[in-house]
């Protein structure tokens, strides 16, 4: 396998300006009002903003490593971090998340149902609470969108080096999130082909070495942790410190789904109220999209989602580390298909009358913008303005 060169063509023109206005509408949606949105810290961030982080506290509690990386990084650079710097670590991984997210939904369904659906993800106010707090909370919104993102580069160039020992670097970092072992091992899995021809076009032995160094390199750290703190390996595994009785097991299960659906949890910290995580349109197409993958559930890419849904809802579901954070761009995914679905339908129904064809692309647009209003207006209004909010964030830095 040989190692790519750089591009000598310049990169298209409309295609690099699209990733330049995503990134820059992704910053200002992240950072507006990011240290004065709110009054002060919540508990959680409060512990965060004092935390000791080094190398030597990344050595010794490794896990949530990605954040901490970058924490430590901010942290060092400006030693009086209040609110702004203390949260701007997370909205590093909140824009990759939605990066990711539109990457995997160009390549899907194209650009207007990548457009439409990134937007929705992106001004959804669970995105927004997850991207724009000092939590770990974040780590789990990015970690299915890049994890499907090297599923999909690993699936149609698994031959590119820079993929190949990308994917397994990946894998090592989400190694240390908890509760991601088992996608880290679904991934691998369901790659196993992919990981096989690209082992095939390496070359070299020492490129072979590299690859299987690029693969152990994360392990000694991770198991002196595990070692050395007993307590932290049902974090990693991501289960709880004691299983519930049976049937408030059932009930942790049973809220999972009407957490996603019908209402939101009761989180002042992160959440509104009881609002319900998806708006009415959002929901509605995220029925279509779920209707649309049953009816071809043997694809492979139904199966792809269907186990990362499975299996995420189990760690949630049994109490452990992993938060609902996780299963929410997955809710968006299958919207973006919901979406996808219907404006096929639409367009194949006027294939050849522009005004009817318009019509149906401008009344989803219009759906999309009155979606992203509403969740704007939720979380920089109604939420910050809420009682319970202004209780929950009064520690001052």
């Amino acid at each position: 396998m040989k190692l790519p060169s750089l591009p000598k063509k310049k990169a298209d023109r409309r295609k690099f300006l699209s990733f330049v206005a995503l990134t820059a509408g992704v910053l200002v949606l992240l950072w507006w009002r990011l240290g004065s949105l709110l009054p002060g810290f919540n508990h959680t961030e409060l512990v965060t903003s004092r935390a000791p982080l080094g190398l030597h506290d990344l050595y010794n509690h490794p896990l949530y490593l990605p954040l901490k990386l970058v924490q430590t990084i901010v942290f060092h650079l400006f030693p009086d971090h209040g609110l702004l710097l203390t949260r701007l670590p997370a909205t590093v991984f909140g824009g990759l998340a939605i990066l990711a997210f539109a990457y995997v939904l160009r390549q899907w369904h194209g650009g207007r149902t990548a457009a439409f659906a990134t937007l929705l993800f992106a001004t959804s106010a669970w995105t927004l609470h997850s991207s724009r707090l000092a939590s770990f909370d974040v780590l789990y919104l990015w970690a299915l969108p890049t994890l499907l993102l090297a599923h999909l580069t690993m699936q149609r160039r698994s031959q590119s080096a820079y993929v190949f020992y990308g994917s397994m670097l990946l894998w090592g970092v989400c190694l240390y999130i908890p509760g991601l072992v088992w996608f880290v091992l679904l991934s691998m899995y369901l790659q196993r082909k992919a990981i096989a021809t690209g082992w095939k076009h390496l070359e070299a032995a020492w490129q072979k070495a590299l690859y299987v160094l690029a693969g152990l390199i994360w392990l000694p750290v991770l198991l002196h942790d595990l070692v050395k703190h007993s307590a932290d390996l049902r974090l990693w595994l991501g289960l709880p410190d004691h299983f519930a009785a049976p049937l408030t097991l059932l009930k942790h299960f049973v809220a999972v789904p009407v957490h996603l659906f019908v209402r939101g949890p009761q989180y002042p910290e992160n959440w509104l109220g009881r609002a319900p995580i998806l708006d009415i349109f959002s929901l509605m197409i995220c029925a279509l999209g779920i209707y649309f993958y049953l009816r071809h559930w043997r694809a492979s890419r139904s199966r792809l989602l269907g186990g990362y849904f499975i299996l995420g809802f189990i760690l949630v579901g049994i109490g452990g580390a992993v938060s609902l954070s996780l299963l929410v761009p997955l809710l968006y995914l299958v919207a973006a298909t919901g979406i996808a679905y219907l404006l096929h339908d639409w367009l194949q129904t006027f294939p050849l009358n522009p005004i009817a064809r318009g019509l149906g692309v401008g009344l989803v647009a219009a759906a999309v913008v009155l979606s992203c209003n509403y969740n704007l207006r939720a979380y920089f209004v109604a939420w910050p303005h809420n009682e319970t909010t202004q209780a929950t964030f009064r520690y001052r830095p």
